[in-house]
């Protein structure tokens, strides 16, 4: 069977995406410094770059992207640091005793044993080589795993920081690292710098299609999967040929999934699964902020080549569409002709695909009652329908994402050159949609997302809801980019036309797709090319008076700047960082006298004390977020300012 294995576009060198050789972001020092919060680590600037090629294509890891603090307040920094493990498949499994698992010298031989043998705040480096799940190779349908994370806490599983190498784990069977149970969730766990790979490259359509109803661990199996637990961070990874998910977390709470690679999974598996996904999350306390991060990951050729099945479902049952299914006979005979297409929806006779998604959050509506979701700076491309997705969830941001080319999965009046043989059998189109889709979901935030659709009339911008109804409206938006493709009526106002189409991945004006032979489903609501809405500003002026400077707010303290290009020095400084805001001010040090100071306030860090995330130049109780300035000046994006309600001073 034909694979996927294209590149990102030169064009994502202008928006400074492309990767380059990853940090050194696991050296010693900085990888068991974490009981605080992972992701205050970051390596020394003159470290070497380890484990990915340079021509590997992965953004650079950003660093400080996990806003969460471990939760066992026992595990302090040098806790995780006292006594590592070390796994190599040349080592033993024998004791520590006598000083297996202690050293580079004399390690063990698998991460499960590592794992059996933790102690307290246990960190474990595996060092390069092929790791692989007993019985590799002997069995198309067993249940080991290489790892197996049920009921474990306080654990970093890292890559060895003196490896050359990703360390790899090779799996066969239901997938590399898993865990978690209603029982025994996971909890405090740290998953980084692993290069995880499954046998989809190994496995044909027609074998695995002939698995479709059986669905043996072969060709079903999922890189990393946990079923439960929270205070969940991974990150760096390379998770690609996994026949089901890349990554997922479900049932889980506080969970970032971070400047990781997920590419060519989700092709055999007959369970519609998706490349990344937090599903059915349960939320353990009350805090309303931001507390699932999908965010900064590169993810593609995701496509799920075998049409769902679901051997639970009752023949007059379907979850999609409002057909009564038992009204139709033809449904209880498992024929095709007769029964509706929705009410063969993961039957023996669903001869379509409608399913797999990029990056994804599903289900978590009834579950997950306080926190929210963020999908933030994703590049998803090449993926089975939609690159980004926020399904049946209420509550979160979807920004600065860019999502081009989805939509794999074929819409039958197209031609699809040279076609795969797994798109012949099937009967029935994708739905027109493969960019952001927002369903049935409330409160939710779309803010500098740029897309372009896979056709001229697929949907770049959707929101879906059940029913005949308007759909629920987004909590905030704006300053997103079209480059092809239809946008939802509903969504219009927030969404315009990009001009220069390299923000959306691709090098040169898109060519306008033949006009296929059916409407979309719905009417969208025009873009125009001239005489669209003016966008609106990047950074919006907030009146401060004389304390302009967030000194909760994490910020580097920026250059100094001449009063008359002071302001769009600051800006474009801020353009070029992880930057959600920027303040100017008089410069008080003595040999800056008459010169501005910029000061920039980082994306990948939220304001402490909490308080000071609301409001913050209005402070109620009189506290102080602000510090005084003179000449002071505030600019914030407009999604920044949504997000922490920043407004102007009351005076």
């Amino acid at each position: 069977s034909p694979k996927h294995s294209p590149s990102i576009p030169l064009a994502l060198l202008a928006l400074g995406l492309v990767l380059v050789a990853l940090p050194a972001a696991y050296s010693k020092e900085a990888t068991v410094r974490g009981g605080g919060g992972f992701g205050s680590t970051q390596a020394d600037a003159g470290d070497p770059p380890l484990f990915r090629d340079p021509n590997d294509r992965i953004r650079p890891h950003s660093g400080n992207r996990h806003l969460f603090s471990f939760s066992n307040p026992s595990c302090a920094d040098d806790d995780y640091a006292a006594a590592p493990y070390y796994v190599s498949p040349s080592g033993n499994n024998w004791s520590t005793s006598n000083g297996w698992g202690l050293s580079h010298d004399k390690p063990f031989r698998t991460i499960q044993h590592a794992v059996d043998e933790r102690g307290e705040c246990q960190t474990i480096y595996v060092m390069e080589g092929t790791h692989r799940n007993n019985y590799y190779g002997q069995s198309r349908n067993h249940n080991n795993k290489i790892v197996n994370l049920n009921g474990v806490s306080d654990v970093k599983i890292l890559a060895d920081p003196d490896a050359s190498a990703a360390p790899v784990l090779e799996f066969d069977g239901p997938g590399a690292i898993v865990g978690g149970t209603a029982s025994n969730p996971v909890s405090d766990i740290e998953i980084a710098g692993l290069d995880v790979s499954g046998p989809n490259a190994a496995i044909a359509y027609a074998e695995a299609v002939a698995d479709r109803r059986i669905k043996r661990t072969y060709y079903s199996g999922r890189g990393i999967a946990i079923w439960a637990g929270h205070h969940i961070y991974i990150h760096d990874m390379k998770v690609h040929h996994c026949p089901g998910s890349g990554i997922r977390v479900n049932r889980g709470d506080y969970v970032t999934i971070a400047d990781s690679e997920v590419h060519s999974n989700t092709w055999w598996s007959s369970s519609a699964e998706s490349a990344i996904v937090l599903a059915e999350g349960v939320n353990v306390d009350d805090s309303d902020w931001i507390k699932m991060r999908l965010v900064n990951n590169v993810v593609h050729d995701n496509v799920n080549k075998i049409p769902y099945y679901n051997p639970n479902y009752a023949w007059d049952y379907s979850p999609i569409g409002n057909e009564d299914c038992a009204a139709f006979p033809a449904c209880q005979a498992e024929l095709v002709e007769g029964c509706p297409w929705e009410c063969r929806y993961g039957k023996k006779t669903q001869d379509y695909i409608v399913d797999g998604m990029g990056v994804y959050v599903t289900r978590n509506k009834d579950t997950y009652l306080h926190g929210q979701m963020e999908l933030t700076d994703n590049i998803a491309y090449g993926n089975g329908i939609n690159g980004v997705v926020f399904h049946r969830t209420d509550r979160g941001v979807v920004k600065r994402n860019t999502v081009y080319n989805n939509g794999v999965i074929p819409r039958l009046e197209y031609s699809e050159l040279p076609a795969e043989d797994w798109m012949v059998d099937l009967k029935k189109s994708r739905q027109p949609y493969s960019g952001i889709v927002i369903n049935n979901a409330e409160g939710v935030k779309l803010w500098s997302n740029n897309v372009m659709a896979r056709y001229d009339d697929d949907y770049a911008y959707n929101l879906e809801v059940d029913g005949s109804g308007p759909p629920p409206p987004l909590a905030a938006g704006g300053n997103n980019k079209v480059c092809r493709g239809l946008v939802d009526e509903y969504i219009g106002g927030v969404v315009w036309p990009a001009t220069d189409t390299t923000v959306c991945g691709v090098p040169s004006p898109p060519a306008t797709t033949p006009a296929p032979s059916t409407s979309p489903t719905k009417s969208p609501v025009a873009v125009p090319t001239t005489g669209a809405p003016t966008e609106p500003a990047k950074y919006v002026e907030i009146s401060c008076g004389g304390a302009c400077h967030l000194i909760q707010w994490p910020y580097d303290m920026g250059n100094a700047y001449a009063p008359n290009v002071a302001h769009a020095a600051c800006e474009l400084d801020c353009d070029l960082g992880v930057c959600k805001a920027f303040s100017l001010q008089d410069d008080y040090r003595p040999n800056m006298v008459g010169m501005m100071r910029c000061f920039l306030y980082r994306e990948d860090g939220e304001p402490s004390p909490e308080v000071c995330a609301n409001d913050p130049f209005n402070r109620a109780d009189g506290g102080t977020c602000a510090y005084a300035t003179s000449n002071g000046q505030f600019f914030i994006t407009p999604e920044a300012k949504e997000m922490y309600n920043v407004y102007n001073l009351e005076e």
